[in-house]
């Protein structure tokens, strides 16, 4: 997203975003199964020769009052961009894959999942701060949840708004950053609880 591109590069620094991405899962404590290794497998290797032809690739982890969320995160770079003095803006569209569990307090409860989809076009406002460049990321798309309740929270539709609000730091091909994240459907069907999750991004950029 910051006007260059690698074909090649260090497939093991891809495959460590990979790894992170299946073996940490929503639920940090659960023991790895053999499963978890074979999709992780599976996963890195394609993000290794990048076979989705992505100009980014991580995974993000987030948070939000019992809810814990992990997902994979392809970027690919939209061809509009604009400069303003030191402020560069770059557009990508991200497609993230994942699944958010929900603990309950009470341990005799089974903890629920609920697979989703998001895909957001993404602007990248950024300029040069000592070796790397600080960014500050905003995207509006669309996120579908594979089920209409989560806990105590219910959403009534499937599709749903997501807003993104972030902050980074793009060293090298690493970027390390904050990210705020609203999924609801805009209150077009109630209840319309809402999701609202804080939590931590990492992408490599090919």
């Amino acid at each position: 997203m910051y006007g260059y591109r690698r074909t090649g590069g260090c497939t093991v620094k891809i495959a460590v975003v990979a790894s992170l991405t299946v073996a940490t899962g929503p639920v940090l404590a659960e023991e790895l199964k053999l499963y978890n290794l074979a999709v992780g497998a599976s996963v890195g290797s394609a993000l290794v020769v990048n076979i989705v032809n992505a100009d980014q690739a991580g995974l993000d982890l987030g948070w939000d009052d019992g809810k814990e969320r992990a997902r994979l995160l392809l970027n690919w770079s939209l061809p509009v961009q604009r400069t303003y003095g030191r402020v560069q803006v770059t557009t990508g569209l991200e497609l993230a894959l994942g699944s958010t569990n929900y603990t309950p307090e009470e341990q005799s409860m089974k903890t629920e999942e609920q697979p989703m989809a998001n895909l957001t076009p993404l602007f990248d406002w950024s300029m040069a701060v000592g070796p790397g460049r600080a960014m500050l990321e905003t995207g509006l798309g669309a996120a579908y949840l594979s089920s209409t309740t989560l806990g105590p929270d219910e959403y009534s539709t499937y599709w749903h708004f997501s807003q993104i609000l972030g902050l980074g730091y793009v060293y090298r091909d690493w970027q390390l950053g904050w990210r705020y994240q609203h999924v609801s459907n805009g209150s077009i069907k109630k209840p319309n609880n809402g999701q609202n999750f804080h939590g931590l991004v990492l992408k490599y950029h090919y």
